[in-house]
């Protein structure tokens, strides 16, 4: 995504006719090497528009974050990975301006489920993984906020490379909100004896969340609740001991 040619002959080889938009590195690497962050998480997403453009590619789904949205106290992103995000959107727009490239930009929540394994929220999975295999877990952050299946996720990225909007689209993946709490609880109605503990540190989520955009943009769709999600993951983890 850091090579625009190889992103343009990758396009030409194999006769893409949509992009999906996933790439990106998280929180911790953008803290910790903020301008490789920025070549990636920015000037990458500038690459994928670019290219779209070139070969007339009007079905362009991509990946925010909820990291991307204002907190208090300086009503700001969180995190210098949230400020690339934001800033991706922005960019987004100011291409249909400038362009007429139509995209879908969608905010995923805090994803969990089999193989969601790398990353600040990956917490969530491991606690789910641990409690299949009898281990305990400390979950090192409590917050409020909405927790998606990948099966859920998955399902809209696919459906919106069907629609076709007419203008750019940004939208929160999820609205239902809940805890760290409610989850721990969703795991242990699975494995009653699970020994998961949550962290002091608070991280500060998003005050409100709202889907709306996307659920006007879909219509209805399959959601998956926290305790279904949960008893399939640790199912599929079990199936591996």
């Amino acid at each position: 995504i850091r090579r625009p040619d190889d992103l343009m002959r990758a396009i030409e080889t194999y006769n893409v006719g949509a992009i999906v938009h996933l790439a990106a590195l998280l929180i911790p690497d953008c803290r910790d090497n903020p301008v490789l962050g920025a070549e990636v998480n920015v000037i990458g997403h500038i690459n994928v528009l670019d290219a779209a453009r070139a070969f007339a590619i009007d079905k362009v789904v991509y990946a925010s974050s909820i990291a991307a949205l204002p907190r208090p106290p300086l009503c700001a992103p969180p995190t210098i990975y949230g400020a690339f995000k934001h800033c991706d959107e922005e960019i987004s727009l100011v291409y249909y301006r400038d362009h007429g490239l139509v995209t879908i930009g969608l905010r995923p929540v805090i994803l969990y489920g089999p193989g969601r394994e790398v990353g600040q929220t990956a917490a969530i999975t491991m606690a789910m993984k641990s409690a299949a295999q009898g281990k305990p877990f400390r979950i090192p952050f409590r917050e409020r906020t909405c927790f998606q299946h990948i099966d859920e996720t998955t399902d809209i990225f696919r459906r919106c490379l069907i629609a076709s909007p007419v203008e750019p689209v940004i939208s929160d993946m999820g609205a239902e909100m809940q805890t760290t709490e409610d989850v721990a609880k969703a795991i242990r109605a699975v494995v009653p004896d699970a020994d998961i503990e949550i962290g002091s540190d608070s991280r500060p989520g998003p005050l409100n969340l709202d889907d709306s955009i996307l659920t006007k943009l879909l219509g209805g769709r399959d959601r998956v609740s926290l305790e279904d999600g949960v008893r399939q993951t640790i199912d599929h983890y079990r199936s591996f001991l």
